[in-house]
């Protein structure tokens, strides 16, 4: 991460999307106006502007759409996937065994129910796995076989969630944090963790810095003149990584504490107001 000087202008801009580019807890929510017209303008000075989403290619597309991203790569699946929108394909694919990591969460803590994602077909899950979210789910499989090919990306959450009880609920996040951290490998996988008690898991050195890199190596843009922007731990390796790092307004202190600047939170189009900076 670098601080750009007096004459710097970004030529490649990597969003997040929830928090960042639409609010949480909204089924296909819409970028504001004035974030479609600052995405635009970017666009129309010749900069691209690219997606970094722990979403899944099927549902970061739409979202992709609505930004008038066209002739891009997105970053998916917290940068195990790049794929290529127009042409309809993946560009790049991480995968890893998921069944080393699966086991050891499990025997951690025997009432975890597990999904896995299979390309862009969707989540194979097994029969427990609460299907309780807007996304991709084409069928149920007893975990040998949900386990038996690689993946890019392994989901593990508890079973038995409602029945845990307030405290439990109250101590979701960091329940999954300590779990994963207690059994996890980080040479063998990388991992995220969501305030439901949610444990993504992916291969070594997976995250969204990772696969912004293949993009902006396909772009021949140097890292120093990358933007990024977002608001979750899951942006901390890519906030990091880019030439100017910026924070949504309502990030945890962890996340502006490593940004080059903060710009306003997601409900005030903070988006529009880092873009409009450089491009107005």
């Amino acid at each position: 991460m670098t601080h750009p000087d007096p004459g710097w202008q970004p030529k490649l801009v990597v969003l997040d999307l929830d928090g960042t580019v639409v609010p949480y807890y909204q089924e296909r929510a819409l970028p504001s106006q004035r974030v479609r017209d600052a995405v635009a303008a970017t666009l129309a000075a010749g900069v691209p502007v690219t997606i970094a989403t722990g979403r899944a290619v099927w549902s970061a597309l739409p979202t992709a759409a609505d930004l008038g991203l066209h002739g891009i790569q997105l970053v998916c699946s917290n940068g195990a996937v790049v794929y290529d929108a127009d042409a309809a394909e993946v560009r790049h694919e991480v995968t890893f065994d998921p069944g080393p990591a699966a086991r050891a969460l499990l025997a951690a803590d025997a009432n975890l129910a597990f999904a896995v994602e299979r390309g862009l077909s969707g989540f194979l899950h097994t029969p427990d796995f609460h299907v309780d979210f807007p996304s991709k789910f084409f069928g149920t499989a007893e975990l040998d076989d949900l386990l038996a090919e690689p993946t890019t990306r392994l989901v593990g959450r508890p079973a038995d969630r409602e029945e845990r009880g307030a405290e439990w609920h109250g101590q979701a996040a960091r329940w999954a944090e300590e779990l994963a951290a207690s059994v996890l490998d980080p040479a063998k996988n990388s991992w995220e963790t969501g305030y439901t008690g949610w444990i993504d898991v992916s291969g070594p050195h997976v995250n969204k810095a990772s696969g912004a890199a293949m993009l902006a190596d396909d772009l021949g843009v140097d890292v120093s003149d990358v933007l990024a922007i977002g608001d979750g731990s899951n942006d901390m390796p890519m906030l990091r990584w880019a030439g100017r790092a910026v924070a949504m307004g309502q990030a945890p202190d962890k996340v502006k504490e490593l940004a080059d600047a903060v710009t306003a939170t997601v409900d005030d189009d903070g988006v529009a107001v880092e873009l409009e900076r450089w491009f107005s």
